[in-house]
């Protein structure tokens, strides 16, 4: 016989010491000492849309290579012959329109200071669901740089003589931050664009919508036996995306084969986290989250 059946999860009941709605801690009224071929579910899961596209300190950053496309021109300070910038994205819900405005706005403020009020220009095809990227002066050529650019750093590169690897503000090569999955800018090295020259700089479809499935993950609960696509060994549920904007994610059991072993465990306080593909703790700003955990016994032939 087992000692408890089944514990309800709800942040709102989440210890004081948890650090929010998706990374906290859960105490269970008394100590439960679970017998050898014990398994869990976990089902009844509920879970807010509401994260944004735009995630301060996951994705709201854009690194920005601005050019002087003269051959002759000598790579000295204040040429503006290489000038690099991490642009700062606000955080928030966006659709095509407006992540394009914010990008257009925050790129050219980044270059202000070289002189000039608008060093670049974006358009949008709603049809395409794409972004243009563009420069507007015509000694000038951009580049936005690639997940393979940012881990390098340009190192190494030369355009027409001059240095032409990363001289902005230092950054995590490992950690960017960057917006590169929702443009679609992530594999390769990136190409200079300038509409005259070079040719604008299209992005493929843009995603929107960035997280499709939400990982529970616990790190004292279970055996460690599966592993998500950011190499964690303490997921517990994958939970499908299944629902827009600020409404309610549901999840139930779909198989009798989807347990996980907790054997010989003594359980106490519960930690979860809910976690997205590369293991960024999803913000959920202030909503609340709950599910079930489901115990039962693994039936053998000796049972």
């Amino acid at each position: 016989m087992l000692q408890v059946k089944k514990i309800y999860i709800d942040t709102k009941k989440k210890t004081t010491d948890s650090i929010s709605n998706s990374n906290f801690k859960y105490e269970i009224p008394e100590t439960i000492a679970l017998p050898h071929n014990t398994i869990f579910y976990i089902d009844d899961v509920c879970i807010p849309h509401s994260w944004y596209t735009i995630e301060e300190d996951v994705n709201n950053r854009i690194y920005v290579q601005l050019m002087n496309a003269n051959q002759t021109v000598a790579n000295t300070p204040g040429d503006g012959s290489n000038e690099c910038r991490t642009v700062i994205i606000d955080p928030g819900n966006y659709n095509l329109q407006q992540l394009r405005a914010e990008l257009k706005t925050k790129i050219n403020a980044a270059f202000a200071p070289l002189g000039l009020a608008e060093y670049f220009d974006i358009t949008d095809d709603v049809q395409t669901n794409a972004l243009t990227f563009n420069t507007t002066v015509t000694t000038s050529v951009g580049r936005v740089l690639t997940d393979t650019d940012i881990k390098t750093q340009l190192a190494g590169v030369t355009v027409n003589g001059w240095d032409g690897s990363w001289n902005g503000p230092s950054y995590d090569t490992s950690n960017p931050m960057d917006i590169n999955e929702i443009i679609k800018n992530t594999s390769g090295t990136s190409s200079f664009f300038y509409s005259q020259s070079y040719g604008g700089y299209d992005t493929k479809s843009v995603d929107l919508q960035p997280i499709k499935n939400i990982y529970i993950t616990s790190p004292n609960l279970g055996t460690y036996r599966t592993f998500s696509p950011s190499g964690g060994l303490t997921v517990i549920k994958k939970v499908p995306v299944s629902a827009g904007d600020n409404q309610m994610i549901f999840s139930n059991i779909t198989s009798g084969n989807d347990y996980l072993d907790c054997s010989r465990q003594t359980l106490k306080t519960l930690q979860f986290q809910l976690q997205d593909v590369n293991g960024n703790v999803i913000q959920l700003h202030g909503s609340h989250v709950s599910f079930s955990i489901v115990f039962d016994k693994y039936r053998t032939t000796e049972d």
